[in-house]
């Protein structure tokens, strides 16, 4: 008689059924072998793990992105005087020694003025500093006496335009203003003050341009007043190049007006 019960079984002989009940248990044995073992138990931990991390770092760092940590304007005048200082100064090398110690000098005496509050005292020290390396390594002392005796004219032009840079812009009305103001005079020093000071006062100028733009909240909120200091600054600076890029950098921001538009093309190419 025919076991109907098997028309439609694939495993229906006992021998079918015993190798099929011997592979199961050979697929159950594996997997409980590799989850008991050292390597499988590292091998499912390290691949979750990896995955938190990397998601936990996506999260900070879009967070970052989102929310940055605002700089008060103090601590951007710091930032941009501070990358301008000389490091690493070999004082054996006497010229290039003086040169880079009087360039630090001014920098501090800056950073008293326009850093923080809380940071000056130390800028203040620093600026003594380099001072007594300058006195140090030229014997200045020695000579203080000659010195004033023979004080050059550009010094006189040095004294009166050091006059009108404002030592703290941040009681000014437009903050951006006061440091472009501060450009302009520093580019003017470059121009006609001593030669030998001529391209810290031009490091100077660039530096108010930068702050003056950092200090910003806005970009679009540069009015043709700062427009045209900052082009006239370039053009000092003999920097026409960089002033046709900042016009053509304005023109599409702000829309100015055709005639001041070639008002300061002028100015430029004079």
């Amino acid at each position: 008689m025919k076991n109907t019960n098997c028309d439609n079984c694939y495993i229906c002989s006992r021998k079918q059924k015993f190798w099929a009940l011997v592979l199961l248990f050979g697929i159950f044995g594996c997997g409980l072998m590799t989850g008991l073992s050292p390597v499988g138990h590292k091998i499912v931990n390290t691949a979750d793990s990896g995955v938190k991390t990397e998601s936990k770092g996506l999260v900070g760092t879009v967070q970052e992105v989102i929310n940055p940590e605002p700089l008060e304007p103090c601590q951007i005048n710091e930032k941009v005087l501070k990358g301008r200082l000389v490091q690493d100064i070999d004082d054996n090398a006497t010229e290039w020694a003086i040169d880079a110690h009087q360039k630090n000098f001014m920098i501090y005496e800056r950073l008293v003025n326009m850093g923080c509050r809380e940071n000056r005292g130390y800028f203040s020290d620093m600026a003594e500093n380099e001072m007594a390396y300058i006195k140090a390594i030229t014997g200045i002392d020695k000579k203080s006496n000659e010195v004033s005796d023979v004080e050059k004219p550009c010094r006189e032009i040095e004294n009166a335009l050091n006059r009108r840079v404002i030592s703290d812009c941040t009681n000014y009305g437009v903050v951006s203003e006061c440091h472009l103001n501060n450009a302009e005079v520093y580019s003017k020093l470059a121009e006609d003050g001593c030669a030998e000071n001529a391209e810290q006062y031009r490091k100077n100028a660039l530096d108010e341009l930068q702050i003056a733009d950092g200090v910003r909240i806005n970009a679009s909120d540069v009015n043709p007043r700062e427009v045209r200091s900052t082009i006239n600054t370039y053009k000092k600076l003999q920097m026409q190049n960089e002033a046709r890029r900042y016009l053509n950098k304005v023109e599409r921001m702000l829309d100015p007006g055709i005639d001041f538009i070639m008002e300061l093309q002028k100015v430029i190419e004079e």
